[in-house]
């Protein structure tokens, strides 16, 4: 799970969540399962009765929701990432709330992040990583011609569905270039910062697009940063 938020992953065995399978929330999105949790809330999937397609709902934890600065980066996360269309970028459908709980709808994944996998069978092909940094290129470009910069981009933040198509998720740290306050430079995952980002330098489409590289390997930035020299 990133810092930002949990993934809206994989489809393993429902996990007990607050909102048990069955529960219809909203009069809309009936509970299917907990996907997942992070530090900032926790997925489920659900289908939306109205339109009848299965969709996963991202709940701001409890303990943040009361906070203002939490609220306004869970709105952003949607207006950014509503910014962004590509087959290579999971959509964010909408924001809303139910008992006091904000929450954004976005689309399901059937698969599994790409730190998972990694996990599960060590490293990828050649030829199929090579296409997997080809549509994870794709997808930050289309970011970066919108002007949005995602900030926390991780092998957990890539989800590899059933038939290996790939999409970026959680823009929960993003922004705007040229947007981005010097308090915030450093917020993200430091083990996958770029070198710049990690010295508190500006955030760029650069900086950020170094970071994919990263996904493939054991090592990350700040590992080869903080190697003692001999």
């Amino acid at each position: 799970m990133t810092a930002a938020a949990a993934q809206p992953a994989s489809a393993g065995p429902p996990e007990e969540g607050r909102f048990a399978p069955g529960t219809v929330l909203a009069q809309r999105y009936r509970i299917s399962g907990k996907l997942g949790q992070g530090g900032m809330g926790e997925v489920y999937r659900a289908t939306d009765l109205l339109l009848g397609q299965t969709v996963a709902l991202k709940f701001l934890a409890a303990r943040r929701a009361a906070g203002e600065s939490a609220l306004e980066r869970f709105r952003s996360e949607v207006r950014l990432a509503r910014q962004v269309s590509h087959p290579n970028v999971c959509r964010v459908y909408d924001i809303g709330e139910i008992e006091g709980s904000p929450f954004l709808t976005m689309e399901y994944v059937d698969g599994e992040d790409l730190a998972s996998l990694l996990r599960r069978i060590g490293r990828l092909p050649s030829d199929k990583a090579a296409e997997t940094a080809r549509r994870l290129c794709a997808g930050l470009a289309a970011a970066h011609e919108k002007g949005v910069l995602h900030r926390d981009l991780k092998p957990a933040n890539v989800m590899i569905d059933g038939r290996g198509h790939v999409r970026i998720t959680d823009f929960g740290l993003a922004g705007m270039a040229g947007d981005i306050a010097p308090a915030e430079i450093r917020a993200g995952t430091p083990a996958y910062m770029s070198p710049e980002q990690l010295a508190g330098k500006e955030v760029t489409r650069r900086a950020i697009s170094t970071r994919w590289g990263w996904c493939y390997t054991r090592s990350s930035p700040a590992s080869v940063l903080l190697k003692p020299q001999v």
